[in-house]
């Protein structure tokens, strides 16, 4: 779907308090970027509304945005409703640098990696929230079958993922092995992930992550970042 075609007579500013207008942005909308590609601004026309969003862009899914504004609009009132919305995305713009905004549902300690592993997805939806760390020294391209053997054949020389999930608002956490992304989870008759502790009653993404980084260190025996963000160490958390 191509960009909203702009009313008459209006310009597009190039910069915003910090906010750059992004030329080679190729979604459906007006988009202008944080420099370091952390965070978005975008206005989108779909279906008889405008909307403006704020986007955190190193976390995927539905939930990565947070929508500002909405505006419905019949044929007629589409060029009104779209000069609204980009008077909205600017006047919103003007208050917060991209360096102020963060996403009240984005935890940054998922950014911290477990040492030894990276950071290769970050998946957030209203309902849950999936994070898969990669091992680095896991043969790129190669994956185990666990169809066979099933997710009990996972191993932490096998499996190329570290897999924190979470039902949101639950405290219902898993952290476990998985042989890929998008692996079957908790919620599946035939998961493809094995996990690997038992999580406590009430334990939320911060928590899970810590037990995650702990569960690493105990297997590598490599010290814990005590500079991660969030919870760094058991020791350190508190119920």
């Amino acid at each position: 779907m191509p960009k909203p075609d702009l009313p008459d007579d209006y310009e597009l500013p190039c910069a915003i308090n910090g906010w750059l207008y992004d030329t080679e942005d190729t979604s459906n909308g007006h988009v202008w970027r944080s420099s370091d590609d952390k965070c978005s601004v975008g206005v989108f026309d779909t279906l008889g509304s405008v909307s403006v969003r704020v986007t955190d862009d190193r976390v995927s899914g539905f939930a990565s945005n947070v929508e500002l504004e909405r505006v419905e609009y019949d044929r007629a009132g589409r060029d009104d409703a779209l000069a609204g919305a980009l008077g909205a995305a600017r006047a919103w713009m003007e208050q917060p640098d991209p360096a102020a905004w963060s996403h009240p549902d984005v935890c940054e300690a998922v950014f911290d990696a477990p040492t030894g592993y990276s950071l290769e997805t970050y998946y957030l939806e209203n309902r849950e929230t999936i994070v898969y760390y990669r091992r680095d020294d896991a043969e790129t391209g190669v994956e185990i079958d666990v169809r066979g053997k099933g997710p009990e054949a996972l191993t932490r020389e096998t499996a190329a993922y570290l897999y924190v999930h979470q039902w949101n608002g639950s405290g219902n956490a898993t952290v476990a092995l998985a042989p890929w992304t998008e692996a079957h989870g908790p919620k599946s008759k035939h998961p493809d992930i094995k996990p690997v502790l038992e999580t406590p009653d009430e334990c939320g993404l911060t928590l899970a992550l810590t037990m995650a980084r702990e569960w690493v260190r105990e297997h590598d025996g490599r010290a814990i970042d005590a500079d991660a963000a969030g919870q760094a160490a058991l020791s350190r958390w508190s119920a």
